[in-house]
């Protein structure tokens, strides 16, 4: 019969310990960076990037691949031909051929803060009615000022102790809506 070995047993739990780590940080805690195109009306709608075409059907948002920099790019909507260059400096970005209403909010995370004066302070109206908070509208064709993407959530909990973070996550007009009801109504 072997001896056991403590420091084999040591060595092998660490690695299992390692390895539950990695499996959290990765099936939970890692943010992935996305590109997506939007197509909020009920028609197909045909873009190309570069020289990659893309078919978005209606009610969809499709995930792309872009690196940095000028891509070209090309879609026809509503009997207008547009013909245009993005230049990508962010890691999150809405392709918006539609130019639908889109809204970034920014969460404040941390120790330290007034919550309650930063919401009061700032307000925007959406469909007749107030909303508070640091809330910024957009509808342009390309927009990437925001932290968290469309198909992406805000963090269960945070982890910067002490430090005072804004994080911000864009939204569809219906379902920014939805998360001001859901979680400041």
């Amino acid at each position: 019969m072997m001896k056991k070995n403590p420091m084999l047993i040591g060595l092998f739990v660490t690695l299992a310990v390692v390895a539950a780590c990695y499996l959290v940080y990765e099936l939970a805690l890692e943010k992935k960076d996305s590109y997506l195109i939007t197509n909020p009306t009920d028609e197909l709608i045909k873009i190309k990037i570069d020289d990659k075409s893309y078919s978005i059907a209606p009610q969809q948002i499709t995930p792309v691949e872009l690196d940095g920099g000028e891509h070209s790019l090309s879609f026809n909507y509503n009997g207008k031909q547009t013909d245009t260059i993005i230049n990508i400096t962010r890691f999150n970005a809405v392709i918006n051929p539609t130019l639908a209403d889109y809204y970034v909010f920014v969460r404040p995370y941390g120790a330290g803060r007034n919550r309650d004066s930063i919401f009061t302070s700032q307000t925007i109206t959406i469909d007749e009615k107030i909303y508070h908070g640091n809330i910024t509208h957009h509808n342009g064709l390309y927009i990437q000022d925001f932290y968290y993407n469309l198909d992406q959530d805000y963090p269960k909990f945070f982890l910067k102790k002490g430090e005072a973070t804004d994080l911000s996550k864009i939204f569809s007009k219906e379902d920014f809506k939805q998360f001001y009801f859901e979680n400041y109504e």
